[in-house]
């Protein structure tokens, strides 16, 4: 299951606060902040940060589901999200943590610096 039309709209809202205040939350306190239940929640934001790192890509923009960490992993998103990033061509990640951090860090520099040019 994805997000509803009304969830991704406010998953949209709460990422771009979440960018000007510069405050990464854990995959879970995200789910909380678009009030998710059940099982399959992780997952269907997992499917949604896929799509919007896609059109970011495709855009040329900085990864806006940078923001989101996972708590076995603080600061930095899933495993997954770096295999998904080197399967679309935008890391070559291998495993390697610190590819993951410096990438991470990366985007969300220019995120940010993208926020100073937009006020």
């Amino acid at each position: 299951m994805n997000l509803t039309l009304e969830e991704q709209i406010l998953a949209n809202v709460i990422l771009q606060d979440l960018i000007e205040k510069r405050t990464p939350v854990s995959y879970s306190d995200f789910s909380s902040l678009l009030e998710l239940s059940g099982p399959q929640k992780i997952n269907r934001i997992v499917k949604w940060l896929e799509q919007i790192t896609l059109e970011d890509a495709h855009a040329g923009n900085p990864l806006r589901a940078s923001m989101i960490f996972s708590k076995q992993t603080p600061g930095l998103p899933s495993p997954g999200f770096f295999l998904f990033c080197e399967k679309i061509g935008l890391i070559e990640y291998q495993n390697k943590s610190s590819v993951a951090q410096e990438f991470i860090e990366s985007q969300k520099s220019k995120l940010f610096s993208m926020r100073k040019v937009c006020e």
